[in-house]
């Protein structure tokens, strides 16, 4: 709830309640008129504590949509990342891969060369 509806809130409840006891009195007094008047006071009086509240929870509702946005985003921004760095890892075990090949034929190479040596 912010400021400005946590202050008035509890005013226009206030005002609503004094309204509904304006109105029973009218209507004690056969006060028609003075009646309608407490009666239409009291309903706008509590519609508006009504939208202050409705208002404030809309905010609040509000800011945990934009969290969830915010994030949603840095929850796409991660799983790029590591889209990213899934397919840097695949290149680099290619290479390591490679690098093994070569060093097989090296050794293949002078292991052969030493039997022809000897042989």
């Amino acid at each position: 709830m912010t400021v400005k509806s946590a202050l008035w809130h509890p005013i226009a409840v206030g005002l609503s309640l004094v309204n509904v006891a304006g109105l029973g009195y009218a209507v004690a007094s056969a006060e028609p008129w003075h009646a309608a008047i407490h009666g239409a006071l009291a309903l706008a009086f509590g519609v508006w504590a009504q939208r202050l509240r409705w208002g404030s929870a809309g905010s609040e509702l509000a800011r945990m949509q934009r969290q969830l946005e915010q994030q949603a985003s840095a929850l796409e921004d991660a799983q790029t990342t590591l889209a990213t760095q899934s397919g840097e890892l695949a290149e680099l075990q290619e290479r390591v891969d490679f690098a093994e090949r070569l060093l097989v034929q090296v050794r293949d190479r002078a292991a052969l060369g030493a039997r022809e040596e000897r042989g």
